[in-house]
């Protein structure tokens, strides 16, 4: 038997397809689910999903979540071999102009979340004051730090999303679109 798409608590953008696409791509049930945000353009397989900031009780300050799964692989390979380190070192560094643009999309990240929370209808008085800090404070993937890249799966996701310069990076040093275009 298929488990439906629960009735959430919030307005939400997804289909029962969606739901269900997601969900295998995971593994787990995708509790916050708000929408696909990019579809993978041949396999037609939610890519990107963007998440309520906050789910069961709990900030997620992870709004887009990469759920492709050779995206996924080649990230994670990358990651393995200490590449978060080096972007930030090579690519990022004090002062940089990508480290301004990091810097921008960390608020920007951090602005969408919060707008996001307003518009599917969940108060502000239903969030207890240190999580709401939480929501209102942090950049991608809830990093406090706005110098940092927190993990590459994030940066990438917000790329796909609706663009970063660490996915930009990215996308020059790996050539990842070869994976869906």
């Amino acid at each position: 038997m298929v488990k439906k798409a629960p009735m959430e608590e919030y307005k939400s953008l997804y289909s029962q397809s969606d739901w269900d696409q997601t969900k295998e791509l995971i593994g787990r049930a995708p509790h916050g689910l708000y929408k696909v945000v990019k579809y993978h353009p041949q396999k037609k397989h939610p890519m990107v999903i963007q998440v309520i900031p906050w789910v069961k009780g709990a900030p997620f300050p992870t709004l887009y979540w990469l759920t492709c799964p050779i995206l996924k692989k080649e990230i994670s390979h990358i990651e393995k071999e200490g590449w978060v380190g080096k972007l930030e070192r090579e690519y990022f560094s004090k002062d940089s102009d990508n480290l301004k643009a990091l810097k921008a999309d960390h608020e920007r990240y951090r602005d969408h979340r919060i707008a996001l929370l307003e518009e599917v209808g969940i108060s502000w008085d239903k969030i207890p004051e240190p999580m709401a800090e939480i929501i209102r404070t942090t950049g991608i993937g809830g990093i406090h730090d706005f110098d940092h890249i927190k993990c590459m799966h994030l940066h990438y996701a917000h790329h796909l999303a609706e663009g970063n310069q660490v996915g930009k990076v990215m996308d020059e040093l790996f050539n990842f679109s070869r994976f869906y275009s």
